[in-house]
């Protein structure tokens, strides 16, 4: 009897006893035992140098070499601020073109106005290079500007997108500006280094030939004389 009194007291006392801990997995502790998965770090392509030139966001104009001593990067009026690079390479194609054009513009001057010719004779004091093409025939006129028009087709082909709704005015990514494949005397250089040196002189004097083609122009048809007649010939 005893026993019996005994063992139920027992029962009853257990069953108001904590139970033993147990491990329950909730939600939150998923949460927080769970490591995170890692942030997706975006893949930045890698672009193939051209030229030995990689463009950098960091630096002006992407770092296309033009800048030289004593201004260095010279922009004042801020044209190249936060531009795209496309903006950038179509800047920079148009500069390196229309410095080429006026070093043979400059050419063109001197030589003009100083050789002999078939219309003017040995008369080297002829006619201002400004009156010069009025003068010229139809005849030869337009077997030039046809030639102008073929090598503007070659241009643009190889350094245009196709245009389009999006690609009006855009540079192949590949493409560097000015540089056209065109080098039979084999003057570029394999380097890098070598060839932003190159390019920066032509930029210089590129430069330099616009600004004294305005001068030229502007200085014969204030007086009606020849460049040369300016310097005493």
């Amino acid at each position: 009897m005893k026993l019996a009194i005994l063992s139920i007291t027992i029962g009853a006392a257990a069953a108001f006893a904590p139970s033993a801990s147990k491990s329950t997995i909730t939600s939150l502790s998923m949460s927080d035992s769970v490591t995170p998965a890692e942030e997706e770090v975006p893949v930045v392509p890698t672009v193939k140098p051209i030229n030995g030139w990689v463009p950098d966001k960091a630096l002006p104009c992407y770092g296309l070499p033009g800048a030289i001593s004593p201004l260095g990067f010279f922009d004042p009026m801020g044209f190249t601020k936060d531009m795209e690079l496309g903006e950038v390479k179509r800047f920079r194609e148009a500069e390196i073109m229309h410095g080429r054009v006026a070093m043979m513009a400059i050419l063109g001057y001197v030589v003009g106005e100083s050789t002999p010719t078939i219309a003017y004779g040995m008369d080297v004091h002829h006619t201002i290079a400004n009156n010069q093409i009025p003068e010229i025939a139809v005849s030869v006129m337009l077997p030039f500007f046809l030639v102008i028009n073929i090598c503007e087709a070659l241009r643009a082909n190889k350094g245009w997108v196709e245009p389009g709704a999006d690609t009006l005015f855009t540079l192949r990514e590949s493409y560097y500006p000015g540089d056209l494949g065109f080098d039979p005397a084999g003057l570029k250089p394999a380097n890098g280094k070598d060839f932003a040196n190159l390019h920066t002189k032509e930029l210089s004097n590129g430069r330099l030939a616009m600004l004294a083609a305005a001068g030229m122009c502007v200085q014969e048809q204030v007086d009606g004389q020849g460049i040369l007649q300016h310097l005493g010939f």
